[in-house]
């Protein structure tokens, strides 16, 4: 009893050796998942906003907010790629809808899966990316080695200054002349923004309607007159490691603009 005892004794021992060193060639041979954090953009300048009783005010209808391509520029190493920022945006006829869409989005901004929030926005709520006049650009804002400010107006206001146009380099004060793109609807066929502007083009100018990808459509508008949609914008930083999955940071929040389609202006 005594021999047999000690010779499962040893044989413990050595089935508990051998499952080690099984598991010791398993994980150098396969290695760890490996998991990049990609830094968001952070800093907003301007963050317009649309509420029940304040009627925004042409100047204020933009949105100015900072990359952060410093803070990832270092990851396009090892198998990533770090792509830039991309702009996000969804058109809604009612901003209770947009506010509760946008509160759910950036609550999962303190998840601790880093990509809550982009996945959230994407995926449930079917936000897409700004298209411009030179395709749609993905992301908008390639990656830069520095940071750099980016001034989006997604309508025009008359003839003068305040025209559709993306900045990238802005300095915080110049946003007259041309920018380096015009914002466009990113569905199917050719569409700005000024949706006032139907007699002009109406296929260009095209006003939102149910069915639209771009578009969460309500039954209940929030103007009595059932004209006014609202625009509303994230920015997110993106990369992608070398089997092309793409890695999100979290999303900073950029505003929402609201758009009168019986104004030619806006």
């Amino acid at each position: 009893m005594k021999t047999d005892r000690n010779t499962a004794v040893k044989y413990g021992v050595y089935s508990f050796f051998l499952l080690t060193v099984c598991c010791l060639f398993t994980f150098s041979g396969c290695g760890l998942d490996e998991y990049y954090v990609v830094e968001a953009p952070v800093t907003a300048y301007n963050i317009p906003a649309v509420t029940s009783s304040t009627s925004q005010g042409y100047d204020v209808k933009y949105f100015d907010f900072l990359t952060r391509d410093s803070a990832n520029s270092d990851l396009s190493s090892s198998g990533f790629d770090y792509l830039g920022t991309a702009v996000y945006y969804k058109i809604y006829n009612n901003y209770s809808t947009m506010n509760t869409a946008v509160s759910a989005i950036t609550s999962l901004n303190s998840s601790t899966t880093y990509s809550a929030a982009a996945d959230k926005m994407i995926d449930t709520y079917g936000y897409r990316e700004l298209s411009t006049t030179s395709g749609t650009l993905s992301p908008l804002i390639s990656a830069g080695s520095n940071d750099r400010r980016v001034y989006i107006r997604l309508m025009n206001y008359q003839d003068g200054d305040y025209t559709a146009k993306i900045i990238i380099g802005y300095d915080g004060s110049d946003f007259t002349g041309s920018g380096n793109y015009v914002p466009l609807r990113n569905i199917s066929g050719t569409h700005s923004f000024d949706f006032g502007r139907t007699s002009e083009d109406s296929d260009l100018n095209k006003v939102p309607v149910n069915g639209d990808s771009d578009v969460n459509y309500s039954s209940s508008f929030s103007d009595d007159d059932k004209t006014v949609w609202y625009v509303d914008m994230f920015a997110v930083a993106v990369g992608r490691d070398t089997t092309y999955t793409k890695y999100y940071s979290k999303v900073l929040h950029l505003g929402s603009i609201s758009i009168d389609t019986s104004e030619e202006d806006n």
